[in-house]
């Protein structure tokens, strides 16, 4: 199968999604198209993809192969140069990305989100959700600007992301109260003398855009210079803040009423080389199953997530009736 291996083309984003070290015994049986200068963020030269047997192109003969693998969400310029009926797998987040489930129809492909691929026990196959709410976390201390020692930290929300986020800050001594969901209908009371308030909260989709835990009106409550540290970054609209919406490695806050925002669309990019390598080392497995599988014979986990999802057969709807007389 001919596999592409696409440059990520948002600012100050220098991962790349798979590393030649990954590549290779892929390369030995498929072959691999590498849009040129896509490790190069991460200090791999094209000369590297080349000695494992992958050809360096642009992007175009990348998004021509049946089979593309990109970290980030594509746009519609990326999916327009695919060829109806091919397969991209990257990040996707589909629950909360209408535009992006449209634009998969509308150009006929096969969208694979790597962020719900799971293994045998609903484990996600790829991630990074402690390195997220540590990077995050990190992130917070640099932008409020004072001795970590020294910050009243109240973080929302439990998991992987939320431990990352606990992990960093403890480790920095900071004071730490954890928020749970009985505390969210008081905010109030817990905003008061808060240096960096964090959300590393998995908000469920059918409460998004509806229900707040922090209003606009409630940035009165925090001291001059506090942080808000968004560490799932929900579309637009859609976070339990409802000052906030996504911020990105090459603008990662803002400021309202004296309160700073932040909540990047893309925390593990904080740290490209660590990242990469972690995705790398749990990407090659699936890569390599798809394209031995090809798309016509895809694996059940592969097949239990795509988008548009595959159309039960009139065949199978007529088994299951005679089943039910």
């Amino acid at each position: 199968m001919n596999i592409g291996i696409a440059k990520e083309n948002r600012p100050e984003e220098k991962r790349v999604v798979i590393r030649p070290k990954e590549l290779k015994k892929i390369a030995l049986y498929h072959n691999v198209f590498v849009e040129q200068g896509a490790g190069l963020g991460v200090g791999i030269k094209d000369s590297e993809y080349v000695d494992i047997g992958a050809k360096i192109t642009d992007a175009e003969q990348v998004y021509s192969c049946p089979f593309v693998v990109r970290l980030k969400e594509p746009n519609e310029e990326d999916l327009s140069k695919m060829r109806p009926g091919s397969l991209i797998l990257s990040m996707m987040h589909l629950g909360g990305n209408p535009e992006l489930r449209e634009l998969l129809e509308k150009y006929k492909l096969i969208g694979v989100p790597m962020d719900k691929v799971r293994n045998a026990v609903g484990e996600r196959r790829v991630e990074s959700l402690h390195q997220t709410g540590y990077l995050g976390m990190q992130k917070g201390f640099e932008l409020a600007g004072k001795d970590p020692a020294k910050c009243v930290v109240k973080i929302m929300g439990h998991g992987n992301v939320a431990y990352g986020a606990i992990q960093c800050a403890a480790r920095k001594f900071a004071k730490i109260t954890i928020l749970n969901k009985r505390f969210f209908k008081k905010m109030e009371e817990h905003i008061t003398g808060t240096d960096i308030l964090v959300n590393a909260i998995n908000w469920p989709h059918h409460l998004r855009g509806k229900e707040l835990i922090i209003t606009k009106d409630m940035l009165k409550l925090f001291k001059k210079g506090a942080v808000i540290c968004d560490l799932i970054s929900n579309p637009a609209g859609q976070s339990p803040i409802e000052t906030m919406h996504p911020t990105s490695l090459a603008d990662i806050s803002y400021e309202i009423d004296g309160v700073i925002h932040t909540s990047c669309w893309g925390w593990p990019g904080l740290d490209p080389v660590n990242i990469t390598k972690r995705y790398s080392l749990q990407l090659a497995p699936i890569v390599m199953k798809i394209a031995n599988s090809g798309l016509n014979h895809l694996p059940k986990y592969v097949k239990e997530v795509m988008h548009p999802p595959i159309a039960k057969s009139s065949k199978t709807k007529k088994v299951k009736a005679k089943t039910k007389k």
